[in-house]
């Protein structure tokens, strides 16, 4: 998203669905949202009332849902340029809250203006669809990767995270650093932070990925990639350099961790 805005940005990924006219485009471009910081670890509602839709400026938010045990699941990530709260069509279907895990700056859309757009601008109301689609998409994949082992798993998740971030002209070592944390990684991969540490360690020890002060770095994104077994196409990015197919794997060593087989490559670790 270099050099474009966040709102170019949000159109821009609206358009790979196809369904927006001239017109529409600029109606949304048009758009004057009120913008608004929001702490880290805060509802981005926080008391306001509900409707309308949230575009994230900056920072990086999640859609968030606490099971019965009071453990905490991530269920999506918002980066600059994704729209998140949307209550029409289909969005207002999905469960849990949102939440911003790093500062994050937000336009809020009203209810009203999203409904007046929508009767002028049919094709808008199905691009949200669309985008609300792509959502459960990329939520369909973390439930596949689930039964990946735990090495893959968090490897194809720092591989969705570049490549999320790269699009929206973020830094990937700042987003690890300031929003999706060992913690996040643990309550999206259902694991402990002490088992998604061990394993971020070994992918650093296989050279796939460097870590400082536990925030992940890609020098070089291919052998990651292939190890991962990453294809960006469920993201329907914008960005076509997002997009390259896994590489062969050959030549990457796949020594399993010291506890590769237990229970806790299956997710079934007891969270610490």
């Amino acid at each position: 998203m270099q050099s474009m805005t966040p709102l170019a940005w949000l159109v821009r990924r609206l358009d790979e669905a196809a369904l927006l006219d001239g017109a529409a485009r600029r109606a949304l471009l048009t758009l004057a949202p009120q913008e608004r910081l929001v702490p880290a670890r805060t509802g981005i509602r926080d008391g306001r009332k509900s409707g309308g839709a949230h575009l994230i400026l900056q920072g990086v938010a999640c859609r968030t849902a606490m099971l019965p045990d009071g453990t905490r699941r991530i269920l999506a990530l918002y980066f600059p340029g994704d729209l998140c709260t949307a209550e029409c069509g289909a969005a207002d279907q999905l469960p849990g809250a949102i939440e911003a895990l790093s500062p994050c700056t937000v336009a809020d859309i009203p209810s009203g203006t999203i409904d007046s757009l929508i009767r002028s601008h049919p094709g808008i109301e199905r691009a949200l669809w669309w985008l609300t689609l792509v959502e459960l998409g990329i939520a369909q994949q973390w439930l596949i990767n689930a039964g990946w082992e735990a090495e893959r798993r968090i490897a194809h998740l720092v591989c969705e995270v570049r490549a999320r971030s790269q699009a929206a002209g973020g830094d990937i070592e700042e987003c690890f650093a300031s929003g999706v944390r060992q913690g996040v990684v643990a309550d999206i991969a259902a694991l402990s932070t002490v088992h998604v540490s061990r394993v971020l360690h070994a992918l650093q020890a296989a050279r796939l990925i460097t870590l400082n002060r536990g925030a992940a770095a890609v020098p070089q994104p291919a052998p990651l990639i292939a190890f991962a077994g990453f294809d960006p196409g469920y993201l329907h990015l914008p960005d076509h350099t997002a997009r390259a197919k896994p590489e062969s794997s050959a030549g990457i060593r796949h020594d399993p961790a010291p506890w590769a087989g237990s229970n806790r490559d299956l997710g079934h670790e007891s969270r610490t």
